[in-house]
């Protein structure tokens, strides 16, 4: 009876201990020298580096330009689709499955100047009035916009920003946008961070998605 019951004691032990040692639920992101940070669940798989440097740069990596952006620039992508794209981040084209995209900028002097709370709701997104009628003029493939929150947030005494989420429908599927956009005060830098999937996709896993946002953190 007593090597039973040392028995069980033991395989509950070896129980517990397995569980303790699974896969984390979430994998945490930072950047310390710019003290960033969010989390994003562990199945979600990082987006190639290069890939998403020449999209976000906007330029080639080798060029001078390129080069530039990229000291001035630090970001990074997670996808929970089986295959990661950087076009997922920014692409129009519908993603089924959710994307976490952080940035951090170094802004130059004429940037700093144009900073305004509309300027970040705009900056990854046409969503103010005058904005997206601009881009409609120009032909911009963007319709069905619909705003669903918009928060103005001051984390700290350093930092202020905006929450905005809102709707676009991207080829008859509409898309959810969740975008924090902050910047210091004298507004030498931008943090951002970008979520976006189906708004099918956004309400299902609201809570996940929530969960996400809400870990961005700048320490000021």
């Amino acid at each position: 009876m007593q090597a039973k019951r040392l028995f069980l004691v033991g395989s509950l032990a070896a129980a517990i201990i397995a569980a303790g040692c699974g896969a984390p639920e979430y994998e945490y992101v930072k950047n310390s020298d710019e003290r960033t940070y969010f989390k994003v669940p562990s199945s979600w798989r990082k987006v190639d580096q290069n890939a998403l440097n020449v999209w976000a740069a906007d330029a080639d990596p080798q060029s001078q330009l390129g080069k530039l952006r990229q000291q001035l620039m630090w970001n990074v992508a997670y996808d929970a689709s089986g295959s990661p794209s950087a076009t997922h981040v920014y692409g129009l084209l519908p993603t089924p499955d959710p994307i976490a995209w952080a940035k951090v900028e170094q802004l130059a002097p004429v940037q700093s100047n144009r900073i305004s709370f509309d300027a970040l709701r705009n900056v990854v997104l046409p969503v103010t009035e005058d904005l997206r009628e601009a881009t409609t003029q120009a032909g911009s493939m963007l319709s069905g916009f619909e705003l669903l929150h918009d928060e103005v947030l001051t984390p700290s005494e350093g930092l202020h920003g905006v929450r905005v989420v809102y709707n676009y429908d991207l080829l008859g599927i509409v898309h959810t946008f969740d975008l924090t956009a902050l910047v210091n005060n004298d507004a030498t830098r931008l943090y951002l961070l970008f979520v976006r999937c189906s708004a099918r996709c956004y309400t299902e896993r609201a809570d996940e998605l929530n969960s996400v946002v809400t870990s961005f953190t700048v320490r000021s």
